[in-house]
């Protein structure tokens, strides 16, 4: 395993080379600039573990320029303060001049230069037919390995139609929007094809996307005979051109999901099998796309050494390596904090001011968990773990509980009225603390639980005082 380590992070650098960019420029101002800083979001995500944003601030003229580089066309959006968001266009290359009045950033909005035409016919589509933006709003339905997400307007369409019913509406909703486009095509000539095309996959892979789920998630329950699933056959799932489309993907992950859920599950785990399924009915960058959120996803879920074949032969197999990124970062993650691997060392200061480190530990088993005051899963937690030390029967497990409180006061005042055992230490700046940036804690509660010699065990499957219990009454 560790040579296969070294060689696919040699590979790194070529993955980042082997793209042709172009850089776009955008440029604007903001009249009645009530801040400084604006920062541009793009929406290359399906490239990246991590969120590719990029911040600017207004000169003395309130005037800000972005310079980047895009692989492919695609939504970006330009956010304003903490909770002003702005969503726009942009294709490799274009000289795009944004003119925003600070007062209604969002409709005044003026565009002109390279890319122009294309956000102000963007602009009105969105007028006419405007998004759920936040997620918080959406409806969700788990369905075999995955959570599908709806706006409530569809989702009422979905719980109170019947099938036939909801085909026609969902028809004339899509045809609507197209019929929208190619208005817009035959009035502003000077709106780049790709855009059109752009728009136009963005509505027929939400129409498609929206047929899917209604057949999957209300099948059963409104009678839908097979033969509804045939509008798929229609449906392209292997486009190089239309992977940045944030719908396209998610009709695509949709689709396997739905796929791998209805077929013979010829592998036990959902993960492998839909990579595996992807070998079959994808192709070109759709698949290496597909194959890399999949394993990704599956490296966040399952244990690393189920995933390891399926990975070694995407990241040396892979001809698109414009897309490995993801899951290059999560193997990377996961095999940092795998079975075996030596846990880092830190050293903090507990509830009485005195220095902690975790090598003060070896020869010791060491339950480490991260909480916070303000969390209540995190409370209930350490409540249970104080049950868990008072009811093991061996001497040399020790309990180490990190706080990621906003203030150590907080987290003074909260123990000071609670009942609890093991050592507490605090963690100054939370989440940009240097032990958690070490031990990659993402969200709390989260625990580790490190061997005698300083390597981490396996957890258990299921978080529970018994099965920790268990598990650490059962270590060397």
């Amino acid at each position: 395993m560790r040579l296969s380590i070294i060689c696919t992070f040699f590979l790194m650098p070529l993955f980042v080379f082997a793209q042709q960019v172009g850089n776009t420029q955008i440029t604007g101002v903001i009249k009645g600039a009530v801040s400084k800083n604006i920062t541009l979001i793009t929406g290359e995500q399906h490239k990246s573990s991590g969120q590719q944003s990029f911040d600017a601030r207004l000169n003395s003229n309130d005037e800000f320029t972005f310079i980047v580089p895009l692989t492919e066309p695609q939504f970006a959006v330009l956010q304003y303060g903490r909770n002003i968001f702005a969503n726009i266009y942009i294709e490799p290359g274009d000289q795009l001049r944004i003119d925003i009045d600070g007062n209604d950033f969002v409709k005044g909005m003026t565009f002109s230069g390279t890319g122009g035409a294309n956000n102000r016919v963007l602009k009105f589509y969105w007028e006419q037919h405007p998004e759920v933006q936040s997620q918080f709003q959406m409806k969700q339905y788990k369905k075999g390995g995955m959570y599908y997400t709806v706006a409530p307007d569809i989702d009422k369409k979905m719980t109170t139609l019947g099938y036939t019913s909801f085909e026609q509406d969902m028809r004339q909703v899509r045809d609507g929007k197209l019929a929208t486009i190619s208005s817009y095509e035959r009035s502003y000539p000077e709106i780049s094809p790709t855009f059109v095309r752009f728009m136009r996959s963005e509505v027929e892979y939400e129409w498609a996307y929206n047929m899917l789920l209604y057949g999957y998630a209300f099948g059963y329950k409104n009678g839908v005979p097979d033969s509804y699933f045939d509008f798929a056959n229609n449906v392209l799932i292997n486009d190089d051109g239309l992977v940045s489309s944030p719908k396209y993907r998610r009709y695509i992950k949709g689709w396997m999901n739905y796929k791998y859920d209805k077929g013979t599950k010829a592998a036990t785990n959902q993960y492998i099998g839909q990579y595996e399924l992807a070998k079959q009915l994808l192709s070109g960058k759709t698949q290496s796309w597909f194959q890399s959120d999949v394993l990704t996803r599956g490296l966040h879920k399952s244990d690393l050494g189920i995933m390891i074949d399926p990975y070694n032969e995407y990241v040396s197999g892979t001809l698109y390596y414009e897309y490995a990124e993801p899951v290059l970062t999560k193997f990377y993650e996961k095999n940092l904090y795998a079975v075996g691997s030596p846990a880092p060392n830190f050293s903090l200061t507990d509830i009485n001011g005195n220095l902690v480190s975790l090598s003060d530990f070896a020869g010791k088993v060491v339950y480490l968990d991260f909480w916070a005051t303000w969390c209540p899963p995190c409370l209930k937690k350490l409540g249970m773990m104080q049950h868990v030390s008072t009811q093991i029967s061996r001497s040399d497990v020790v309990f180490i509980h990190i706080s990621l409180d906003r203030t150590e006061e907080e987290w003074r005042n909260t123990l000071s009225s609670r009942v609890t055992s093991g050592i507490h230490l605090y963690a100054q700046g939370g989440y940009k603390a240097d032990v958690v940036q070490r031990f990659s804690v993402k969200a709390i509660p989260e625990y580790y639980i490190i061997s005698k010699n300083g390597t981490f065990v396996q957890k258990p499957s299921t978080v529970n005082a018994y099965s920790i219990q268990e598990c650490l009454e059962k270590l060397p």
